[in-house]
């Protein structure tokens, strides 16, 4: 199946240059401790500060939510942020932008011509109707940590610990379509209903590879995958497909098309 590349706005990408090959070594090892998350945050604080600007979180959650309802396929999709905190803001400030899409969408029902109004009124019960959900690995100080940053995670640990998120999320009628992640879920993990990957994370290789893959099961309807990068690793994705090409890697994307 094939997997199509949309790079976002200059504006909400970081330059490659502006990130250490050494942050994309640190990051490429999927599940981070709490030690290493600190790491990153202390050892490489000025790319770290670039990934996590709020005014930047802000306009990829409002971008993200305009391209998450206006896809043909409505399947589900995975964001993919830097750490834990993030995973958890990002829901934070997607969840405002929802709400706000809805407002403009109703309003803009309201004032439509009789003709455009049955599929307006599709997309607006499925809108309504969607369900978002953070899953991410628990660590010892996670709810003091995350509260010195202003973040409550213990509605989303509890909801972890009481439902079976991973089930719902298979399940292509139930309503959690979107999720918030930094390390789990994004390898060894086949969802074929999920066809957006929205990825705000400096990865490679393996990672990389076995990340976007999570948009390539086959499903009835869905025709491709889209991997949405906010954060510039189009040419670590390049290199990745070439070395499990070359390793005739029977998961590798059939096809990747790139949209500028």
């Amino acid at each position: 199946m094939p997997l199509y590349y949309e790079p976002r706005k200059p504006e909400l990408q970081i330059a490659a240059d502006q990130l250490k090959d050494e942050l994309d070594e640190l990051l490429d090892e999927a599940a981070l401790d709490e030690e290493q998350e600190k790491k990153v945050q202390q050892k490489y604080g000025k790319q770290y500060q670039l990934i996590t600007n709020p005014r930047r979180l802000d306009e990829i959650a409002i971008d993200l939510v305009r391209h998450f309802s206006a896809r043909g396929y409505l399947g589900k999709a995975m964001f993919v942020a830097i750490d834990k905190a993030t995973a958890v803001q990002m829901y934070d400030k997607v969840q405002k932008a929802w709400k706000s899409e809805l407002s403009s969408r109703e309003a803009q029902f309201a004032n439509a011509p009789e003709e455009a109004r049955p599929a307006l009124t599709e997309r607006l019960e499925w809108m309504r109707s969607v369900d978002m959900a953070v899953v991410v690995s628990q660590s010892q100080n996670e709810i003091d940590d995350l509260k010195k940053l202003g973040l409550d995670i213990l509605p989303h640990r509890q909801r972890m610990q009481t439902e079976d998120l991973e089930t719902k999320f298979k399940n292509s009628d139930d309503p959690l379509r979107l999720v918030f992640v930094c390390a789990m879920w994004i390898t060894g993990f086949d969802v074929p209903t999920c066809s957006t990957v929205y990825l705000d994370k400096p990865m490679k290789n393996h990672t990389l590879m076995q990340t976007i893959a999570r948009a390539n099961r086959r499903a009835p309807g869905k025709n491709a995958g889209v991997i949405v990068d906010y954060v510039g690793v189009f040419q670590n994705l390049q290199k990745a497909l070439a070395i499990y090409a070359a390793k005739g890697n029977a998961n590798t994307p059939s096809r990747t098309r790139t949209n500028w």
